[in-house]
């Protein structure tokens, strides 16, 4: 039988989903039962944004920017509901690193575009 252990290359989305799994379930039982004080927003709409960004963060190693938009917006979140007053200040902050984001991304996209058609064989 080959484990994760053994061969590092199997670890895959539905490990980190199933590990996820038993970590929310842990922390259901555990506040079920009274055994220590979980915070509010530990178990929250938001923070479910944040693991569920992680979570495709881990899947695609990292690469592909959605993770870091839903780990920001549950942040987001998270602020907003906890935090007296924290929504007068967040959102106007996250539609300005939107905004910041979406200019320097274009700019990527149209310099590596540049940069291939100055090299094309006539």
């Amino acid at each position: 039988m080959e484990t994760i252990i053994n061969n590092p290359d199997k670890f895959n989305g539905k490990v980190m989903a199933g590990i996820i799994i038993i970590i929310v379930g842990g922390i259901l039982l555990i506040d079920n039962l009274n055994l220590f004080f979980v915070p509010d927003w530990l178990i929250s709409w938001p923070m479910f944004l944040v693991a569920y960004g992680l979570y495709l963060g881990g899947k695609h190693n990292f690469r592909k920017p959605i993770w870091a938009w839903l780990v920001i917006i549950g942040t987001a979140f998270l602020f907003t509901e906890n935090i007296d007053n924290a929504d007068r200040v967040v959102w106007p902050l996250a539609i300005i690193a939107a905004g910041a984001w979406m200019v320097m991304r274009h700019n990527k996209r149209a310099d590596a575009q540049y940069q291939d058609n100055n090299f094309q064989k006539i």
